[in-house]
């Protein structure tokens, strides 16, 4: 295994073809958008915030990649079915995606608990993933704060505080008015009781002991600002078969997507580059 780790300074259209559901009988449908043509890059966001999470991905990137967004089961446009939920039936998600999207394989980015799924989904199905982008990852709960945080959103949704919620997450990742109104509307669209079973899965979660399993290239990015998650990176470094690679970038915490997303898009092209050139 080679670690190489650095540190980083620097519209929906309604009726579009880009925009689709997955087309299963008898199993949720998945909503989900494509833009642009290329190596195949897929968006997970963490629950509730659904696919407008990656507005700026979607946007920019799209300009050298097919880009892929979607909304988990339960999330935003994406209808679920009677399947319990678990991070396995997530990650199936993800793969029916693609097989929707005619995508023989691709590369995942998971945001916050959205790697979570991505890691499973590495796991479980090695041969449709070129390579995983962990936006705040972690492969298990096991600090005081994230597990503190895990809870609170368990008490929030079982209380129906989703007023609460969608305002936190928006104020934490927007700045402007209009977008913090947009992922505010959407993040009300999971029902309280969905997002419950989100966060408690999410802090039951566990892929440490499995990590060895990815064999794919891994890209870690962190915020600088973002203590409590760092301590998570030597799990990865310790555990996953693949290159792995860690950017820390500065002045941030959390909300990498949102708040230095030029920087995202700059690391995300390099890390493509380099593996596309060397597949």
């Amino acid at each position: 295994m080679h670690i190489s780790y650095h540190h980083y300074c620097k519209n929906e259209m309604i009726g579009d073809d880009r925009m689709s559901w997955t087309q299963q009988s008898q199993k949720a449908a998945i909503y989900f958008e494509k833009e642009g043509e290329g190596i195949p890059l897929l968006f997970v966001h963490p629950p509730s915030m659904g696919h407008v999470t990656f507005r700026r991905q979607k946007n920019r990137l799209s300009e050298s990649y097919q880009v892929i967004t979607m909304d988990c089961r339960g999330n935003g446009r994406s209808g679920i079915d009677e399947q319990p939920l678990t991070m396995s039936v997530l990650a199936d998600d993800v793969i029916r995606v693609l097989d929707e999207a005619n995508v023989n394989s691709a590369y995942l980015c998971g945001y916050s608990n959205g790697g979570s799924i991505v890691q499973e989904a590495a796991i479980r199905y090695p041969n449709r993933v070129r390579g995983i982008i962990l936006l705040g990852g972690f492969p298990e709960v096991n600090s005081f704060l994230l597990r503190n945080e895990f809870k609170l959103g368990i008490l929030a949704t079982r209380a129906k505080q989703m007023n609460v919620v969608s305002n936190v997450l928006a104020v934490a990742h927007e700045r402007n008015q209009r977008n913090k109104r947009e992922l505010s509307n959407y993040v009300r669209l999971t029902p309280a009781s969905v997002l419950e079973k989100y966060y408690r899965i999410g802090l039951e979660y566990t892929a440490t002991k499995r990590l060895h399993k990815i064999t794919c290239p891994l890209l870690l990015m962190y915020g600088t600002r973002d203590d409590y998650v760092h301590h998570y990176r030597h799990l990865f470094t310790e555990n996953v078969t693949g290159e792995v690679e860690v950017v820390l970038i500065d002045d941030v915490g959390h909300q990498l997507p949102t708040k230095k997303s030029s920087a995202v898009h700059e690391i995300i092209k390099t890390f493509i580059g380099t593996h596309e050139k060397n597949a």
